[in-house]
């Protein structure tokens, strides 16, 4: 049967510092804040323009040559004006489901669109026959079905963007909510665990002094150290492994204090590691996620019970999943067991380890265990 080990073997180093517990993390907020629509309708504009002006060196009619940047920034200034209306109304109109007045104001804009580009190119007689200009009713007759179909297709693109773009902000923002809302239900959980945890303590330490134990004194300071990692040094969201095995052997050594005689409480409580050299300090797990399902075998097991009174097994299998065994003899007037700290450790695992982690519980009038299986990072 082995000793709890000595509380020195599996202390960290003083340099190492736990990995936050994060998802897949998101773009850097300076990407996330660049303007990726607003440059990608500048550099189609762009694209056209330079495609014009490419087309400047082949003689194909009825691309004039005279006013090309004039022509150019004109064009640009009323397609981007179409673009930003639908992008505009949308929030304003679309989104608060007065479909109507949207249609309407897109039909006013798609008309003014038509107007003008016919207008400009009117302005600029960038239409000719014959090397002759035509007047405004040919250029109505000939560019109006080209630019009804243009401004149709910039106004298609603008509500694809826009709705993408809101699609994908809301998402981001949802999740963010999502995990906000996971980071304080775990900190709730944990300050309720705090508490659970201190009461059954205490009540432990009032049976002593009732007693007039000599080893109160003891007891009071092993639960100054047990609260000193739970309030300053477990609120990482990972800590090493290491830091959990020591905390659990200082809480059984606590318990310890409870039980007959020193040689009979050294062989009562059973705590076997089984993990390769050097694994405690690597492997990484949330803080207080092992120590309730000791706590609940003390709370609700017999204390007489020999030759253990609780047998624990911690072992790391292929893979990186850690299986931590709790087993104790059940008293005869024990509660059922359960309560607060076994509620909060399934819900915390479920917020940590959705879908991958195992806890197992089997129970009969004599034993109580309880198999946990988690995979460390």
């Amino acid at each position: 049967m082995a000793r709890l080990q000595p509380r020195t073997a599996l202390i960290p180093p003083a340099t190492s510092r736990p990995r936050r517990l994060l998802p897949l993390s998101p773009p850097p907020a300076w990407l996330r804040r660049i303007p990726w629509v607003h440059l990608a309708w500048a550099s189609l504009l762009l694209y056209f323009d330079w495609q014009d002006l490419l087309r400047q060196s082949v003689p194909v009619p009825p691309v004039p040559e005279d006013h090309f940047w004039s022509r150019a920034l004109t064009t640009d200034v009323l397609d981007s004006g179409l673009f930003y209306l639908n992008w505009l109304l949308m929030p304003r109109l679309f989104r608060r489901g007065w479909l109507g007045a949207y249609l309407a104001v897109l039909v006013v804009g798609l008309a003014a669109f038509c107007a003008l580009r016919i207008g400009m190119s009117y302005g600029f007689d960038e239409v000719k026959v014959q090397g002759q200009s035509q007047p405004l009713r040919y250029y109505v007759w000939v560019l109006q079905p080209y630019y009804l179909l243009l401004g149709g297709q910039i106004l298609l693109l603008s509500f694809f963007l826009r709705l993408a773009g809101d699609y994908l902000r809301e998402r981001e923002q949802r999740h963010e909510l999502e995990q906000q809302h996971l980071r304080t239900e775990l900190a709730l959980l944990k300050t309720q665990l705090h508490p659970h945890f201190l009461f059954n303590t205490l009540n432990n330490i009032y049976s002593l002094t009732l007693h007039a134990s000599p080893q109160a004194p003891e007891a009071v300071l092993r639960l100054a150290e047990l609260m000193r990692y739970q309030l300053y040094e477990s609120t990482d969201d990972l800590v090493p492994l290491a830091r959990e095995i020591s905390h659990l052997q200082s809480f059984l050594t606590l318990q310890q204090l409870r039980l007959p005689t020193a040689d009979e409480a050294d062989e009562a409580i059973e705590f076997r590691i089984l993990l390769p050299p050097g694994a405690a300090h690597t492997l990484r797990l949330p803080p207080m996620l092992l120590l309730p399902l000791v706590e609940n075998a003390f709370k609700h097991g017999d204390l007489t019970a020999r030759p253990h009174v609780v047998r624990l097994n911690l072992e790391l299998a292929p893979g990186g999943q850690l299986h931590f065994l709790v087993r104790n003899r059940v008293a005869p007037e024990a509660a059922p067991p359960g309560g607060v700290g076994l509620a909060n450790l399934r819900r915390r695992l479920e917020l940590l380890y959705p879908g991958t982690h195992a806890l197992v519980i089997t129970a009969n009038q004599q034993e109580y265990a309880v198999r946990l299986s988690v995979k460390v990072k």
